[in-house]
């Protein structure tokens, strides 16, 4: 596997790859990102992560000096020089260095940092998929969007780290978290999906969480399949008596929930059918669209 770092144009090995340790990025978390992963030669929904990682450089008043068009050809010229099928791509901007001092000023910077990297997919057991994960709900509350809203896909992931670290240290697989008002929000990479009487529930838009892509695209295809969807709030108490419940992420895909803190979903803990059918029918959308824009990319 062809490992690279791009470092505002410059491609590097990773090892050999370096940035300022004044760059505010480094320093304050200052600034933005997006992950997006390949099937074949194609990334897939790249347009929906360009315009999510150009909305959040535009909530924190981040320049990032170039155009979507831009950052897409930078993108592919990047991973073509990685020769790769299927990778994990991540794009970093950073607000940039702040000139030799440590200022919290962010006008202190005019000129941002690209970092991309290319690196193999992050391996999951074949089990999980087949019998889920076992979650636990997490101490650390998610931060609210009014303190910084979730949906600025920033570097700043401390909230999120808590929470996962609280669940490595349980031996759990991962962590959902709560607001402040007790709701559950999302995991922490991931959004969160329960099951109730053949009903796909989520939390909404306006709740606490980042609006996912891939969970964008689970509601279209719920809508075109006929699967019943539906934007709520609801607690921990409610997922632990649902029939189902899954997680989705560009990454992971469609990935079944086994337990919650200990207790079975749905009493078996098992994916159920509708959980099938939303991997099954995300499956099929992934190679469709790859096949699509490979073609497109040939002409």
């Amino acid at each position: 596997m062809s490992e690279l770092v791009s470092v505002n144009g410059a491609i590097f090995n990773p090892q050999e790859a370096k940035i300022s340790v004044y760059d505010r990025g480094f320093l304050y978390g200052d600034g933005v990102y997006e992950v997006t992963r390949s099937y074949g030669r194609v990334l897939f929904a790249l347009e929906d992560h360009i315009d999510r990682l150009f909305r959040s450089a535009e909530r924190v008043n981040l320049n990032v000096g170039f155009s979507k068009d831009q950052l897409v050809k930078e993108l592919y010229r990047v991973y073509d020089a990685a020769n790769q099928d299927d990778i994990y791509m991540r794009v970093v901007i950073t607000r940039g260095d702040s000139g030799g001092k440590i200022n919290l000023d962010p006008n202190s910077s005019q000129t941002p940092n690209i970092v991309i990297f290319i690196q193999e997919l992050p391996f999951f057991s074949p089990q999980v998929y087949r019998e889920g994960q076992d979650l636990i709900t997490s101490t650390y509350l998610r931060n609210s969007k009014k303190a910084l809203d979730p949906n600025v896909k920033s570097g700043n992931y401390l909230n999120n780290i808590m929470a996962l670290g609280e669940a490595k240290r349980l031996k759990a697989f991962d962590a959902i978290m709560v607001n402040k008002d007790g709701f559950v929000t999302e995991g922490t990479t991931w959004n969160l999906f329960m099951v109730k009487n053949e009903v796909c529930i989520t939390a909404p838009d306006g709740a606490d969480i980042l609006q996912g892509i891939t969970r964008k695209h689970l509601r279209d295809l719920a809508k075109t399949n006929n699967i019943k969807w539906e934007e709520r709030f609801f607690t921990p108490d409610e997922l632990k008596k649902a029939d189902e419940a899954f997680s989705s992420s560009s990454i992971k895909e469609v990935m079944g929930i086994r337990s919650v803190d200990g207790v079975l979903i749905g009493g078996h803990g098992k994916p159920g059918p509708v959980t099938l059918k939303m991997a099954e029918i995300y499956k099929a959308h992934v190679k469709a669209y790859c096949q699509k824009h490979s073609e497109q990319k040939k002409q």
